[in-house]
């Protein structure tokens, strides 16, 4: 039977309510709130991303290195960098290096540095002894697989040359 006063149907003798409704709006903004304060807690005791401690510093330097690629350039050296890795106990570097006419480049200075872009503390680096003409190699012990930075310097009569490369180190 309908009640006249609320225009409700009868329920039995039982009021119907909605109190839950407003729990429900509060246990909402409860989890919100908690899983941004989890966010927050992560981003700030996790890895920054700087990548070093003298950001302004670097950049200030930033126009030396544009000129020492200029000057690299400048020299018009060929130089071609080839890299094979086994596993990170053998890995192979060899550097041919020609002059602007294309004459092999004896009696330089050659080293590779491995640089970990992801951690720190595992860079290292190896002299690289002349093979031949022009060529130029070692075989070093890597470390640890994955991803490396090789970068080679050659130093020949007073210039340098640097080449920069991403390479992989299987298992």
């Amino acid at each position: 039977m309908r009640d006249i006063r609320t225009g409700s149907a009868d329920s039995g003798g039982r009021e119907r309510t909605s109190a839950w409704i407003p729990w429900v709006f509060v246990g909402f903004f409860v989890v919100v709130f908690g899983a941004n304060a989890a966010m927050v807690a992560f981003a700030l005791t996790t890895w920054t991303g700087v990548e070093t401690d003298t950001p302004y510093e670097d950049g200030v330097v930033y126009q030396k290195v544009l000129d020492a690629e200029h000057r690299q350039a400048e020299l018009g050296w060929k130089v071609d960098l080839a890299f094979e890795a086994k596993d990170r106990d053998h890995a192979a570097v060899t550097v041919t290096m020609l002059d602007r006419d294309g004459a092999p480049i004896r009696g330089a200075a050659v080293h590779a540095r491995f640089i970990r872009p992801t951690s720190e503390g595992f860079d290292s680096e190896v002299g690289l002894r002349e093979l031949g003409p022009g060529r130029y190699g070692a075989e070093p012990r890597v470390g640890l697989p994955g991803q490396w930075d090789l970068v080679v310097v050659g130093s020949y009569d007073g210039h340098s040359y640097q080449v920069r490369r991403r390479v992989f180190v299987p298992r």
